[in-house]
Parts: structure tokens; C-alpha cells; sequence
């Protein structure tokens, strides 16, 4: 009896709306000076808890209450903008859906206070950190998230709760016959080869100079020590950590091995894999939004900030890490706004959820990214999809569940049940730390700006000069404000003009949706990686974006400040990089005349490259089994001692593993990475990549504790051994057990090897 008078209440007409919003309003700056006031991160959640309950209390009182004069006075006052009810409304929301809106405003200030502003507790002071620096960027990447957020949740509002109506869907363009798709499909593949992806394997046969390759580089080492542990049978991600994913690990250990398994090889293979990438998402694009679009999203890609520049930065740039973003993207745009509900709802959520969790298996920022796609998908294109409530619930459900169980399956395929947890739970310790803000400042490269004045003699001079990557700075954190606007305006006019789009206003909404939705996600991974090259890698969909934000804001945004504003930005942003980058839209164009040369010369050096598998390898082999790339190597000042030093070790090593106990052996051998790829030496820990992996004072002093447990192990310190890992190594170990110690000596001192007996 109670429960069915509580739920009539609740659905029966609210009053008082603008008290009610004053209220949540109140509520919130209370909470914001709270965050502030309270040190303690568990103090301030229970006192916003309370705040919040006390507010959804009186939020609730209002809305039942009879009219109130301060209501009539708050609405002239705030011209009914409290609550998104528009005046000569008929429809009066229920006090449940009044209390929905009140809980999202407070709750949405409350988990951002929570989330941004109160001290994390990860880490606590500079004193924890071992290396790197920190700044806390959790406000900035948590308010681009919550506001658009926040948006998205109020137009969902609005179309269920407070201005339901019938969606007038009066169907889509026709579709175009599948030769002229195949046809398509087919010139777009040629174009974005000879456009972007053979350009990257002409660069996998560099110049024989007398200096290193390219591939030679750190981001390469991190991921060929940590393959080289899988090679020698450590288990994948978990004995050989990596910070790019599981499946993209194991998905580089084979492409490796297909080529060759050797620094050269590993080039040539994540540049192989991002060729395939580039062809397979512009044949998607054209497939999903036509070959128009297609066609500016390849000469965007050119002339804007995209993947295009960093192609070939092999290792940390591995398009798998972002791929499953856009596709998810564009595959829920077109299925809620472009189809709607119908016949095959059911495969597509379950489709597109095996593709999020098969995205997750690759890499973290396909499985954050492609939750947060589905997120904004469904607030914003729910309501005008014409899909009721439950079935969006059911759609969202089926999406979770397929995409949880592929990515379980997959990890446990891989790594065993047992090893689930602690693979997902490793994969997003790193990610929260980023997340915080350590391993990067509000910008990785140095930057320098001056301006002086000067008075001599009665007459002013002034002097401006700057450094490094200004302009790129500006345009990362000026396109994160462009994309929150857009996102806005585009929630606004989808909000507003849901029940009277026409046909082609609705092909078109779905195509901006779909791009900008993906460009939005991607460049949250931009904001947490600040440099020119990290503006660059995730942004797969950010020069569509641009290109069809003009377009957008003639067609739909009306004549004000706002809408000018953002016409003339983005339109002066194309401008200003089409002209920047002419030449090179030319340089691109003749090229087109060397494709079947270029294509010949890519094809073999690949061969060339799978000719030498099964060769006995050596040192200069591990660099490129090719002999005219090998000089170079050999030249090295330091090649001598590194090919000593690594035949001495593995003589007294006799096939039981070793942990680097410092950094930098020499110049050739500069990184923990490169010590275990090219010596061929199996870790202790499974972290080859300390500067990487390790970034706490704890997590350091974990690692202590796991050599120190180790048996039958050895640890190589630098030639007068001493510090925090070598005096627990040698208290590690108990009577009758002993540690030898063993000088490492040849054309100079290396170091000591320490071993258990």
C-alpha cells in the first residue's frame, strides 16, 4: 500500500520547478565550498552525501507542495532557464523526473568535486614520486568530460521527461547499390594507400648512412624488451609488462615474428599494422558516410592535425590502441539516429559491444573510450532515435554484456581465468596515475615565451620572442574548447528540432554526430598526453570534424555571437592550416607518379626482411638482419664492450634469469629495454622498462620486494654496487643460502654480478 502511494506521488504533475532548481543550484555551490573546506577525501563524500540527500528532500517537498509566489518571482527572474521547461509548455513533468534532474545536477557537481578537486590520495606529495613529474590534471580532463556530459544528460532529459513526443521519422536517403559501395570502397583503399599508407613502408628501407636508423629508439626498445621476456616464455603482459595492452602486445609479438624479430622488424611491422589501419578506416568512413566525405577526411588528414604525422613513430604509436573509437562511433550514430529501432537493434548492440570488448582486449583506451562513445551515443541520440526508454536500457545492456564476456573470454584465452583481474586491474592502475597527471605536465616539450619593454634615450622597445611548440599547445587546449562548444550546439539543435527534422537534415545530423561524438572521445587522450605528437596520434576523426563544423554551424546554429564565433574560428583553423601545409598537399600529389616504384621497393625490403627468419641471430642481427643497415651499428663506439659485456654475462649467467640493477650500461645500451632485447635476457620482475613502469616510491619498493623473494636469480649492479635494491638483495637471503658476487670484467669494469646459490 505504501509503495503504491509513493509511486503515485511521484508520478503525478510537479509544482514549484523554479524553487526546485534553486534548490539542486544551492546545493551544488554548497558542495563546491565543501570540496575546499573538507582536507579528507572520505569526510567530504559523506558530508556531499548528506548535502545531496537533504537537497532530493526538499527538491521533493517543493515539487508537492502547492504554488508558491517565489516560484512565479524565480521564473521572471531566471526566465524558466532553472529547469528545461519552456513557458506555454502543456506537458507538466512528474516530481520522479523533477528528482531525476535534481539528482543528475547535484550528482554531476559531486562526482566532479569528488573526482577532481579533492586529493586523490594516489600521490600524496613529489616526495613519492621516483621519477617524472606531476601536475593535476584532473580538473581540466574531468571538466571536459562532465560538461558535455551534463549536456548530453539534459537534452536527454528534456525528450523523455519533459517535452515527450513523437519522433516524425520519415525514413533516410536511399541507400546506394552495392557496386557503387564496392566501387567506393575500392578507389578510397587505392587513394588512402597512395595517400598515407605507402609513404610509411617506403620509410621501412631508411638510407644506409653512416649514423642510426630511425628504429633504433626507445618507444621500439620498451615494447622489444618486454617481447623478448615472451619470447623466452614469461607470460604475456603480466611477466612482460607493457603499458599499450595485452592484445597489442601479442599482436605485435606475432606480426614480429612474421617479419623478423629484430629492432628493424619490429619497425617494419608496426608500420605494417598502421598502413592497414589507415586503408581500413577510410573504407569504413566512405562506407558509413560516403565518398565525399571519405575524400575530405583523406586530404583533411594531410592539412590538419592527425595520425598522418606520426604514422611511422613506431611503438607508442600503434593505431590499434584508438581504432574501435570511430568505429564504434560511427556504427551507433548511424543505428540510433540514421535506422532507429527495428529489425537487427539486437545483433548491431551486440555487434558493436563484441567490437568494444575486443577494442578493450587491444588496448585501455579503446575500452574507456568505446564506454564513453556509447555513453554520449545514447543521451544524445536516444530521444531522437525513437527508441523508448527500455529499450535504450535493454540496447545499453546488451552492448555492456557482449562486450564484458568478449573481453573475459579473450584475456582468459590468453592468460588463464585465474590472471583476469589482475590483468584488468594492472591495465588501469597506469591509466589512473596518467589520469592525475604524473608522467606528463600541462605540456610534455619546452616552450618559451618573453616580452620585454625597454625604454632608452625616451624611445620604447620592445622585444617578443618564444620557443618549441606554442602553436600546437594552443591548438590542443583551443580544440578541446571548440570541440565542448560543438558539442553543445549540436545537442541543442538535435534537442530541439528532434520531432521536425527532414530527411536531409537527418542524414547530415547523423554523419556530424557520429564524427563528432568519436573526435570527442579521442582528443580526451590528447588532453591526458600533451605534446604535438600526442595531438596528432588519437585524432582519427578531429579533420572530418572541422571540415563539416562550418557546415553545421551555417545549416543549423542560428545567426548570434556564438554561432559567428565558432563559423569564424573554424573556418580561419582550415584556412590557416591548408596554407601551412600547401607544399606538402603538393609534394603528396607528385608522388602519386612513383606509386608502383614505391610499391615494388616497400614489397621488398619486407621480403628481404622474412629471408633472414631462422638464421642464427647475433648482436648486429638484433639491430636489422640486413647487412648494408648493419655498418652503423657495428661503428658504434660502444658496440665492442656491448657484445663483450653480453657474452661474459650469459657465460655466468648459464640460462637463469637477471635484473638490471641501474639504467644505462652505455651509449649504445642506454635503457633497461635495450639491455634485455639485445642481450637476450630473461627479467627477474618481468618490468624491463623501470623508467616506464615503475613511478611510485611504493611501486618501486614492490619491485624490491619481488627480486628480493626471488630464487636462483641474479641482479647485475654497476661496478661499486650500492643502494636501496642491492642491500636488500643481499639480505634477501637466509644461511645455509649464499650470494656470490662476481666482478664483470673485460676491456673495462662493467659491473658486479650478484647471484643466488
Amino acid at each position: 500500500m505504501m509503495l503504491d502511494r509513493l509511486k503515485r506521488a511521484l508520478l503525478e504533475p510537479a509544482n514549484n520547478l523554479q524553487v526546485c532548481g534553486f534548490i539542486c543550484l544551492a546545493a551544488a555551490v554548497l558542495m563546491l565550498a565543501e570540496v575546499f573546506a573538507i582536507d579528507s577525501r572520505g569526510v567530504f563524500l559523506a558530508v556531499a552525501a548528506v548535502t545531496g540527500l537533504c537537497a532530493l528532500s526538499l527538491v521533493y517537498a517543493a515539487s508537492k507542495g502547492a504554488f508558491s509566489r517565489l516560484d512565479l518571482r524565480l521564473a521572471r527572474l531566471g526566465t524558466h532557464a532553472v529547469f528545461p521547461v519552456r513557458p506555454g509548455n502543456p506537458y507538466r513533468p512528474s516530481a520522479l523526473s523533477i528528482l531525476l534532474y535534481g539528482a543528475g545536477v547535484i550528482g554531476a557537481v559531486g562526482g566532479y568535486s569528488y573526482l577532481a578537486l579533492a586529493d586523490a590520495g594516489t600521490i600524496s606529495s613529489e616526495a613519492d614520486l621516483v621519477d617524472w613529474g606531476r601536475l593535476d590534471k584532473r580538473p581540466m580532463v574531468l571538466g571536459y568530460l562532465v560538461v558535455v556530459a551534463f549536456v548530453a544528460f539534459h537534452w536527454f532529459m528534456v525528450g523523455f521527461f519533459f517535452e515527450p513526443a513523437a519522433v516524425n521519422r520519415r525514413g533516410t536517403d536511399a541507400s546506394i547499390g552495392w557496386p557503387a559501395r564496392l566501387a567506393g570502397g575500392v578507389a578510397i583503399a587505392l587513394l588512402a594507400y597512395c595517400w598515407i599508407a605507402l609513404p610509411a613502408l617506403r620509410s621501412v628501407a631508411p638510407e644506409a648512412g653512416g649514423g642510426m636508423a630511425r628504429f633504433y629508439d626507445l618507444h621500439s626498445h620498451v615494447h622489444l624488451g618486454a617481447l623478448e621476456q615472451i619470447r623466452l616464455g614469461a607470460v604475456p603482459y603480466l611477466e612482460a609488462q607493457t603499458q599499450y595492452g595485452l592484445g597489442n602486445q601479442l599482436l605485435m609479438y606475432f606480426l614480429v615474428n612474421v617479419v623478423h624479430f629484430s629492432n628493424h622488424g619490429f619497425y617494419a611491422a608496426n608500420i605494417l599494422l598502421n598502413a592497414v589501419c589507415v586503408v581500413g578506416f577510410f573504407v569504413l568512413l566512405q562506407q558509413a558516410l560516403g565518398f565525399r566525405w571519405a575524400l575530405a577526411g583523406l586530404i583533411g588528414w594531410i592539412v590538419l592535425p592527425s595520425p598522418y604525422s606520426v604514422v611511422d613513430f613506431t611503438g607508442w604509436a600503434i593505431f590499434t590502441r584508438w581504432l574501435a573509437i570511430p568505429i564504434l562511433a560511427l556504427l551507433l550514430a548511424h543505428r540510433l539516429l540514421a535506422v532507429g529501432p527495428g529489425r537487427g537493434t539486437w545483433l548491431v548492440a551486440c555487434g558493436a559491444g563484441i567490437i568494444w570488448g575486443l577494442g578493450g582486449f587491444l588496448s585501455q583506451e579503446n575500452f574507456s573510450g568505446g564506454f564513453l562513445v556509447l555513453l554520449f551515443a545514447l543521451t544524445l541520440f536516444g530521444p531522437a532515435s525513437g527508441m523508448g526508454l527500455r529499450l535504450i536500457a535493454q540496447f545499453a545492456a546488451a552492448f555492456i554484456g557482449c562486450g564484458v564476456i568478449t573481453f573475459a573470454v579473450l584475456v582468459s584465452s590468453f592468460l588463464g581465468v585465474a590472471h583476469l583481474l589482475e590483468a584488468f586491474a594492472l591495465a588501469n592502475a597506469k591509466s589512473g596515475l596518467v589520469m592525475a597527471g604524473h608522467s606528463n605536465s600541462i605540456w610534455s616539450d619546452d616552450l618559451g615565451l618573453s616580452l620585454a619593454f625597454k625604454v632608452l634615450n625616451g624611445r620604447l622597445y620592445t622585444t617578443f620572442g618564444s620557443y618549441g611548440e606554442l602553436v600546437e599547445l594552443l591548438e590542443t587546449y583551443g580544440l578541446a574548447i571548440l570541440l565542448v562548444v560543438a558539442m553543445g550546439l549540436f545537442a541543442g539543435v538535435l534537442g530541439r528540432r528532434r520531432r521536425s527534422l527532414r530527411d536531409g537534415e537527418r542524414t547530415f545530423l547523423w554523419k556530424f554526430g557520429a564524427v563528432a561524438v568519436g573526435a570527442y572521445v579521442l582528443h580526451l587522450f590528447t588532453l591526458l598526453r600533451s605534446d604535438a605528437s600526442h595531438l596528432a596520434g588519437p585524432s582519427f576523426l578531429l579533420p572530418l570534424f572541422l571540415l563539416m563544423l562550418p557546415l553545421f554551424v551555417w545549416r543549423f546554429v542560428p545567426r548570434g555571437p556564438l554561432g559567428v564565433g565558432v563559423l569564424v574560428v573554424s573556418m580561419g583553423f582550415i584556412a590557416g592550416s591548408a596554407i601551412a601545409e600547401r607544399h606538402e598537399v603538393g609534394r603528396k600529389i607528385g608522388d602519386l607518379g612513383n606509386v608502383w616504384k614505391d610499391t615494388t621497393a616497400s614489397l621488398a625490403i619486407y621480403r628481404e626482411l622474412r629471408s633472414f627468419r631462422g638464421q642464427s641471430t647475433d648482436l648486429t642481427s638484433r639491430y636489422s638482419p640486413i647487412p648494408r643497415y648493419q655498418k652503423a651499428f657495428r661503428a658504434d663506439k660502444d658496440f665492442g664492450e656491448a657484445q663483450e659485456l653480453f657474452g661474459l654475462l650469459h657465460e655466468r649467467l648459464l640460462g637463469r634469469p637477471v635484473e638490471l640493477g641501474f639504467y644505462r650500461v652505455d651509449g649504445l645500451v642506454e635503457n633497461p629495454d635495450s639491455f634485455y632485447f639485445l642481450g637476450g635476457f630473461r627479467s627477474v620482475s618481468g618490468i624491463t622498462s623501470p623508467k616506464n613502469s615503475i613511478w611510485l616510491k611504493s611501486e618501486e619498493e614492490a619491485w624490491i620486494r619481488k627480486l628480493a623473494g626471488a630464487r636462483g636469480a641474479c641482479v647485475f649492479f654497476e661496478p661499486e654496487p650500492k643502494g636501496k635494491l642491492f642491500e636488500a638483495w643481499m639480505r634477501s637471503v637466509q644461511p645455509p643460502g649464499t650470494i656470490v658476487l662476481e666482478p664483470i670484467v673485460g676491456k673495462r669494469a662493467y659491473g658486479v654480478l650478484a647471484c643466488k646459490s
